[in-house]
């Protein structure tokens, strides 16, 4: 009887420390965390194949426990998803707690008092000793898909939040291409953009055409909502002095950008 609260008391122990509360610096926390995981998988141990000294496979104990302590965490964590509660410290701590706490009443029970009916011998092995290994090792896989696809399937039917709306303005037709300074005919040049309202309700906008950050142009547009325009904004031509010029296309607050030179150049760059 005193063997079992063992790995429960350690257990206790090292989730207090883990407590926000308690302020600790990390070079203790994660050594206590191990601990506590390491704990709790043997009391999982413990609770399906009993005590070490009836349980088969010694050799493979220790990997049994540190298999099962690991799987511990996440499966709390995926269980508390669907009960609505927000997976932080202190909830994953009181998890494990309980666990802890139900996996030593299942130890205890298991092990029964003194005398029990059906106890072997003295030296001979335990009937259930290599299936309760096994099963140590499959429960805390089969708890985990199975809160793992409980979790699952709450996201999936849960409510979700509409996505926020937005308007884009992009080069469209061959100015998509653009890669380099774009030179400007001495007309005057079309330059094809793309205006996208996704999710935003329908507004009238302001389409304005800046050169070297002077307001150029400026006329407005109606973009609905759901709606992908093309349009044609015609870029005037440039000074005839060599120097790139930032020429800025924007449908309220967003736009787009490119640098631009005018095609005829007359005498030195004055830039």
């Amino acid at each position: 009887m005193t063997t079992i609260p063992r790995p429960l008391v350690v257990a206790y122990a090292s989730l207090s420390i883990l407590l926000p509360a308690a302020g600790l610096p990390w070079p203790i926390l994660l050594p206590a965390g191990l601990v506590a995981l390491l704990a709790i998988g043997e009391l999982w141990l413990r609770a399906v194949t009993g005590p070490p000294a009836e349980a088969g496979l010694p050799a493979v104990r220790p990997g049994l426990t540190v298999l099962a302590g690991l799987l511990t965490l996440p499966a709390v964590a995926l269980l508390l998803h669907p009960l609505g509660v927000r997976v932080a410290s202190v909830p994953l701590i009181a998890g494990a707690a309980l666990l802890a706490t139900g996996l030593a009443l299942a130890a205890r029970l298991r092990r029964g008092g003194p005398g029990r009916r059906g106890e072997p011998l003295p030296g001979e092995p335990e009937p259930w000793a290599v299936p309760g290994s096994v099963a140590a090792v499959l429960l805390p896989i089969v708890l985990t898909l199975i809160g793992g696809g409980v979790a699952i399937r709450a996201v999936e039917r849960g409510a979700r939040p509409e996505l926020p709306g937005y308007l884009t303005v992009a080069l469209n037709g061959w100015a998509a291409g653009i890669r380099h300074p774009v030179a400007v005919p001495e007309r005057g040049l079309a330059v094809p953009v793309r205006v996208t309202n996704s999710g935003l309700p329908t507004t009238t906008q302001w389409l304005r055409l800046r050169v070297a950050g002077a307001i150029v142009a400026a006329r407005p547009v109606t973009v609905v909502t759901g709606k992908v325009y093309a349009l044609n904004v015609q870029l005037p031509p440039l000074p005839p002095d060599g120097c790139l010029r930032p020429v800025g296309i924007s449908v309220g607050g967003t736009g787009t950008v490119f640098y631009a030179r005018s095609s005829a150049v007359r005498g030195r760059a004055a830039c």
